[in-house]
């Protein structure tokens, strides 16, 4: 009977000795479990701090975004602005081109090429204008013409015969200067000895900004467009095979802003 309880005895505290085992265990698990929760925390607190310092690094871009749109877009209207000035400078003037350069021809001295640009061309037109009834007098060259120049792109003048550079001339007033512009058709073709040398007639045109000028060169080159002309500044174009024109908003604006 003794040894049946001893038995009994010994088999419940083997029982108690693996509780106190599982205890042990569970202390162990539940310490880990402590620790992976203290470094999980950490980890939130970390993220969150990521986050925030990530949305505030946003917020920042965003007004450096912000700001840098409205620095181009003060660019823009500075660029603008200068280019409208610079054209408002020259809206008494024009450019010809294909006028040969003549022996003697200096920066110097331009009375004998604003007399041949006065003779062959300006008055011609103003003639016509007269004619026309949009001047009530030809004007004679003093007061028709305040400067005439060459705008020439070589040192030497006398190299440049072959592709004479514009000429720029300056009227006394704009009232003039559309009366040759419109008036244009009536320019005589040059003499036989500059057809000659492989001039075949004289070209008048607008006296454009420099990015102006260039827009318009674009716009001529590309096959979208059909005709590109200018009046007072400001580029206008028609496209193949549709009719009506279309304005140009600003010089600055890109091909396929324009045309896209």
């Amino acid at each position: 009977m003794m040894s049946r309880d001893s038995e009994k005895l010994d088999a419940i505290l083997a029982r108690l000795d693996k509780l106190d085992s599982l205890e042990d265990k569970i202390d162990n698990i539940s310490t880990k479990l402590n620790t992976l929760t203290a470094e999980v925390d950490s980890l939130k607190t970390k993220v969150n701090s990521n986050t925030t310092d990530i949305t505030d690094m946003k917020e920042e871009l965003t007004k450096v975004q912000t700001e840098m749109n409205l620095y181009k877009q003060e660019v823009w209207k500075l660029k603008s602005t200068n280019n409208a000035r610079e054209q408002r400078l020259r809206a008494s003037t024009v450019r010809i081109f294909n006028i040969p350069v003549n022996a003697g021809e200096s920066l110097e001295n331009f009375k004998p090429l604003s007399t041949k640009v006065y003779d062959r061309i300006l008055r011609p037109a103003l003639v016509a204008a007269k004619t026309a009834g949009d001047i009530g007098t030809v004007p004679q060259i003093q007061t028709a013409v305040e400067a005439c120049f060459r705008a020439f792109t070589q040192t030497d003048p006398a190299a440049s015969t072959l592709t004479p550079p514009p000429v720029i001339v300056r009227l006394s007033t704009t009232t003039l200067k559309w009366a040759v512009m419109k008036h244009r058709r009536n320019i005589p073709p040059p003499p036989d000895s500059e057809k000659d040398a492989g001039i075949r007639r004289y070209v008048l045109v607008e006296d454009l900004t420099p990015d102006a000028h260039k827009l318009l060169k674009q716009l001529q080159a590309d096959s979208r467009t059909d005709k590109v002309w200018s009046v007072n500044g400001q580029i206008f174009f028609s496209r193949p095979g549709v009719s009506g024109a279309t304005k140009v908003k600003s010089v600055f604006s890109t091909l396929e802003t324009i045309l896209g």
